[in-house]
């Protein structure tokens, strides 16, 4: 059987999740690791059996290593892709691509030009329930699509461990940006945003939003964001999405995702969303079998200028072309 040795760099919460999903595919094999913790690092690699740098460089040296997951924070997304790519690595880059047009333009354009492959890590896209959206949506089921409307909110606790370091937009409008344009098979042309004021913000980025959004087809969307639910949130999550069509409608709750679980602690939803391995591997197939990704740096960067168009919106308060 033929394997995919894969680094990761970038240990925090996402990364150690990938490295938790990677273990478990059987073509992939986690051989390096990479994060400037070293106690993180050096106990992450014990656990895996892999190799440990503290700088991510020598790492890409090996030549052994087939690719990498980035994970690092947001603003170091292009350098480190972009020297993966010059090392002759495949990647793939957490979501947001980038953190500017400009910058995702460049990874997409080192990638190219190395012949490896760049996925972007969009998990809706490989959770069943969204899934099963983007089917009723393409089997007709639903008629013409008139609406989609979608919901993802968090828990004040999220806000505070991300500490400022970027908005909720960013974090986790994004997803349903590119859910919301891969489900209804068209391209966004122009996004009003609002962000609530009425509660005081620790920090200055955005945390409640609406965004309505038109596409090219005509449909109308709705993005409702935020991160302002109590820590106490059973749940720990709200996520929805309503599509609306001529001919019938699609309605997805994964509030409690029909499961329930009651103890000391209160009452738990556990999710039953696999998103995250499934992603990985359809990255470590995708590079085995030379076929091409399933969400490519196009679709990291439109969805990225979907963001950037939310927060301009947001401060010149009209709406944003794209």
């Amino acid at each position: 059987m033929k394997e995919l040795n894969v680094g990761v760099i970038g240990l925090g919460a996402i990364g150690q999740k990938h490295c938790e999903s990677l273990a478990k595919i059987r073509q992939a094999k986690v051989t390096a690791l990479a994060d400037v913790n070293e106690t993180v690092l050096n106990k992450t690699a014990e656990k895996l059996g892999a190799r440990a740098y503290t700088d991510y460089r020598e790492m890409l040296a090996d030549p052994e290593l087939d690719a990498v997951v980035v994970a690092t924070p947001d603003q170091l997304h292009r350098e480190v892709s972009i020297l993966a790519a010059e090392a002759g690595k495949h990647i793939l880059v957490e979501k947001p691509i980038a953190t500017t047009e400009a910058d995702a333009l460049e990874m997409m354009s080192a990638a190219e030009k190395a012949g490896v492959k760049l996925m972007v890590g969009f998990t809706l896209r490989f959770v069943p329930h969204y899934k099963q959206a983007k089917l009723a949506v393409e089997s007709g089921k639903l008629g013409q699509v008139a609406s989609i409307f979608a919901r993802r909110l968090n828990v004040i606790t999220q806000a505070e461990r991300i500490g400022g370091r970027c908005g909720v937009l960013h974090f986790l409008g994004i997803h349903d940006f590119d859910m919301m344009r891969w489900v209804v098979g068209s391209e966004p042309v122009s996004i009003y945003s609002e962000a609530s004021t009425s509660v005081p913000r620790t920090f200055p980025q955005e945390n409640e939003t609406f965004s309505i959004i038109r596409f090219a087809n005509g449909v109308v969307g709705c993005a409702h964001i935020g991160w302002n639910l109590p820590k106490t949130h059973p749940g720990g999550r709200d996520f929805k999405l309503d599509i609306i069509g001529n001919k019938g409608s699609f309605d997805l709750d994964l509030a409690k995702q029909g499961i329930e679980l009651y103890t000391e602690d209160g009452a738990k939803f556990p999710s039953t969303a696999p998103g995250l391995i499934e992603e990985d591997r359809a990255f470590v197939d995708c590079v085995l079998d030379d076929t091409p990704v399933p969400v490519t740096g196009q679709d990291g960067l439109v969805a990225l200028k979907m963001v950037l168009a939310a927060l301009e919106s947001i401060e010149t308060k009209k709406p944003v072309s794209l």
